[in-house]
């Protein structure tokens, strides 16, 4: 980076995750955490049960890291060995802590009522402060050492999630004086990865000073993405170098998404309720409309897959959306037919390629129909 941030390992624990019978979604949630808040995670690395593998990878990670982050084994069983680990890492001894076996006791409804072996999980090390857990059996940890930290938290997301928000992000902020990590994102679709990059030149190797530049493709198009650690205005410049450069080709900037455009080009064209008629695509096309419609609380789309054709599934709806998908050809490309019957932006028989195999191409050739929704949009706003 630009500027010197302190940097961050994240250890995910768990022979689950090394077998592929569990997804780490902790680790992607602590990421965009970790950047919010100023920190530079440098790797994240899965781990099995093993207490001699979790030691080492303590030890090497506290050797190189301002913050070593880890979720999951502290649960009760004999395979949960995170905090083993650590106290090894730190040549420390594991003893029962009263305060914390009483509230393991407790929320058992008493002594007799719980398994002895929820005991492990009020055993303490005399450098960590544990953290509490109000919705999970697992307390976390809390460690300082010679300038590095470490905080243990539980695998289950929504421990996870909220023993950081209440305990971890607080004193990190408070302890390491964090700087934010400013971002901004340029999103675009209809045009490659490469196409882009070629596009904007020398805007992603020099975007400027203390900025760092990014780009990647997503389902719902190719994505820019700009941060520094410096002032958020020094983000201004290339975001609108960016903007001229890709035109037509962007279709929002940061939050905004192409469900939400789309839908706004068919509103200010007076089209109140929509009616999606799918071929091909499993439905895809409804359920981004759905989680779109359950994220903005609208109620606007009636619809649903339909792999043959006829009347649309809501007769009374203002605009019929229909997307027929292509069997995908040569080098993963597919072709997509979207009709779209609405007053003022209607438009028939578009032809759209994309890339890609199994949903991910369901998916795109979703996000290509809203495309064009967004596109006609536009246009007719120009022409008007």
């Amino acid at each position: 980076m630009a500027q010197t941030a302190p940097t961050a390992l994240l250890l995910s624990i768990g022979s689950e995750l090394l077998l592929g019978e569990t997804v780490d979604t902790n680790a992607a949630w602590l990421g965009r955490e970790l950047a919010r808040l100023g920190l530079d995670l440098r790797g994240v690395r899965q781990l099995p049960d093993d207490r001699e593998v979790i030691a080492r990878a303590f030890s090497s990670g506290m050797a190189e890291h301002d913050l070593v982050l880890a979720t999951g084994g502290l649960g009760p069983t004999h395979d949960d060995l995170t905090r083993e680990g650590l106290a090894d890492a730190l040549g420390e001894e594991l003893i029962e802590d009263g305060g914390l076996a009483q509230d393991l006791r407790d929320r058992f409804g008493g002594a007799g009522r719980m398994p002895v072996s929820n005991l492990r999980q009020a055993q303490l090390i005399t450098s960590a402060k544990p953290l509490d857990n109000p919705i999970g059996s697992a307390p976390g940890w809390w460690v300082e050492r010679e300038g590095r930290y470490m905080a243990l938290m539980p695998g289950v997301p929504a421990e996870m999630q909220q023993m950081w928000r209440d305990h971890v992000a607080p004193r990190l902020e408070r302890k390491l004086g964090l700087r934010p990590l400013a971002v901004r994102t340029v999103k675009t679709f209809g045009v490659g990865e490469s196409a882009v990059a070629e596009r904007l030149g020398d805007l992603l190797v020099a975007p400027g000073h203390g900025i760092d530049a990014g780009i990647y493709a997503r389902d719902d198009g190719v994505h820019l993405r700009f941060s520094t650690r410096l002032d958020a205005s020094r983000l201004v410049d290339p975001v609108r170098r960016a903007l001229s450069a890709l035109g037509d080709d962007v279709y929002g900037t940061d939050a905004q998404t192409l469900p939400r455009l789309a839908l706004a080009a068919l509103q200010r064209a007076g089209v109140a309720t929509l009616a999606s008629l799918e071929s091909g695509t499993d439905g895809a096309l409804l359920a981004i409309l759905s989680a779109h419609q359950a994220a903005e609380g609208e109620a606007r789309y009636q619809g649903g897959a339909l792999f043959v054709d006829g009347e649309p599934p809501a007769a009374a709806a203002d605009a019929v959306l229909r997307v027929r998908l292509a069997a995908q050809g040569a080098l993963g490309r597919s072709r997509v037919a979207v009709d779209l019957a609405a007053p003022g932006i209607g438009f028939e028989a578009r032809m759209v390629r994309i890339h890609g195999s199994g949903q991910q191409r369901l998916r795109r050739a979703a996000f290509a129909a809203l495309d064009l929704v967004r596109r006609a949009g536009t246009i007719g706003e120009r022409r008007a």
